[in-house]
């Protein structure tokens, strides 16, 4: 059985030189570098152009967060209670992220107390939206069902006025704080 393996084992010529087992492969490597070069320079250019078209998505302001909640409040016009209910947490959670007030935090009870209430709200528009607050809050603890979508209706109008007067007199003070600043700069 040994012998059978030793003449299955085939014999190699003498004479062959080695250069006929090398090919010639320079130009193949290079041709497939430069083809996988040029695709993920292609891949990389439209990651490029794509993220350039995208706009970048900011999030919605307090003011828009507001419209939204009051259009959606609009569209469904509860009873008063519960308007007033949902209309006092929009004035609030507007308050506490345009103005930084923490009355989306507090009861009404000590909103009222707190000293420096609304003082983040600029003066032209403290009066109306604490006005505005408490007559909100007396339907709120009024503790009527009364369904009168004409006055919820004027509720709705009315917080959507102190949401454009506060954001309207901000953007004013904005633009005086910036005129005084080149001011002092120039002098």
């Amino acid at each position: 059985m040994n012998e059978n393996i030793i003449q299955a084992i085939p014999q190699l010529e003498q004479d062959i030189p080695a250069t006929t087992f090398m090919v010639d492969t320079f130009w193949v490597p290079l041709a497939w570098g430069i083809g996988i070069a040029l695709i993920l320079a292609a891949t990389a250019l439209l990651l490029v152009i794509r993220r350039r078209r995208r706009k970048p998505v900011l999030p919605p302001c307090p003011q828009e967060i507001a419209y939204k909640a009051l259009d959606e409040l609009a569209e469904e016009l509860p009873g008063l209670r519960e308007c007033s209910l949902r209309l006092s947490m929009v004035l609030r959670t507007f308050l506490t992220g345009q103005v930084q007030d923490p009355a989306l935090f507090e009861t009404h009870e000590e909103f009222s107390r707190r000293m420096d209430a609304l003082t983040g709200v600029p003066t032209a528009c403290r009066y109306e939206t604490r006005y505005l607050l408490e007559r909100l809050a007396e339907l709120k603890y009024a503790g009527t069902t009364e369904q009168d979508p004409q006055k919820a209706r004027v509720l709705i109008e009315e917080a959507r006025g102190v949401i454009n007067n506060i954001t309207r007199a901000q953007q004013e003070e904005a633009v005086k704080a910036a005129a005084v600043a080149k001011v002092q700069k120039m002098s």
